[in-house]
Order: C-alpha cells, then sequence, then structure tokens
C-alpha cells in the first residue's frame, strides 16, 4: 500500500469513526448525566469518559483534512497505457 493509497484509506476510517464516535459520547454522558441526577456519583467516571471522546472526536475533525490530497496528488484510478489527456475540445464533442 503506497503513501496515497493510506492517506486515502485513513481518511475513509475518520469519516467512520468521528460521527460514530460523537454518538457514542452523546450516549455515554446522557447515561452519567442520569445516574448523577439519580443521586449516585458513580456518574461521573461516565461524564469524563464521554467528554474526553469528545474531546478525541473534535481535534481528529479538526486534523481531518488529507494531506497529500490537498497537494493534488490521488490513487491513480486508471493504468498508464490507458491515461488520456482530454482537451476541453474533445469533451464538448
Amino acid at each position: 500500500m503506497n503513501e496515497v493509497e493510506k492517506a486515502e484509506f485513513n481518511q475513509s476510517l475518520k469519516a467512520y469513526l468521528i460521527p460514530s464516535s460523537l454518538f457514542l459520547s452523546c450516549l455515554i454522558n446522557s447515561a452519567g448525566i442520569y445516574i448523577i441526577y439519580s443521586g449516585n456519583p458513580a456518574g461521573w467516571p461516565f461524564l469524563a469518559v464521554g467528554f474526553s471522546i469528545m474531546a478525541w472526536a473534535f481535534t481528529s475533525f479538526i486534523r481531518f483534512q488529507n494531506k497529500l490530497r490537498a497537494q493534488g496528488r490521488f490513487k491513480r484510478t486508471q493504468g498508464p497505457s490507458e491515461n488520456v489527456d482530454r482537451t476541453a475540445e474533445d469533451v464538448r464533442a
């Protein structure tokens, strides 16, 4: 697996994990708040874990950009013999 493919795989994995971890942190936080509201102090570790997952997810979201894609380096989808240069006139025809 070369560098570009690895970066694209990491980006797609983050695209899945960030929303799911935010959802999981919301569930954990709501469980912690319910436990604290019920009068049991055991809900504070739930809140700590939930907020730490939320902080990780937002940090990952900020660092979500694929640097290689921003530089214009993409995974090759065609072989070298199939790579055809097309101009604007070819597209219009």
